[in-house]
């Protein structure tokens, strides 16, 4: 798996967010194209985006993440970056998720997160 940084929006991140989010993705791009981001794409064997992770730095009280991945299942790389980011944070971060998936919340409280409605919180 090939991992390239990127700082822009690009064709085939917007590609994944159309495919993650299907008629609604308006917001998410939104994001993007207005706010800082530092993301990593992982590209797959084809050649084609298979995930990306997006750290958001704010001038709010916290920061925020966007994670999505074709299939929802998460390399490992993947969840190394996501883990190291949220051990070494200096502001909270919030991560809009699928409260319905229980995997999720079990990751979250590992690292200290807490499920609010479709957000998880870490402080």
């Amino acid at each position: 798996m090939r991992e390239v940084r990127t700082s822009e929006l690009t064709e085939d991140m917007l590609g994944i967010i159309e495919y993650h989010l299907p008629g609604r993705s308006k917001d998410t791009i939104a994001w993007y194209e207005n706010f800082t981001h530092d993301t990593v794409l992982f590209y797959d064997e084809e050649g084609r985006l298979d995930s990306m992770l997006s750290y958001f730095s704010l001038d709010f009280r916290f920061d925020t993440m966007i994670a999505m991945q074709r299939e929802d299942k998460f390399s490992k790389r993947m969840w190394k970056i996501l883990r190291d980011t949220l051990v070494s944070r200096v502001k909270p971060i919030r991560i809009m998720s699928d409260p319905k998936k229980k995997a999720l919340h079990k990751a979250a409280a590992r690292y200290g997160g807490k499920f609010y409605e479709d957000e998880v919180f870490f402080d």
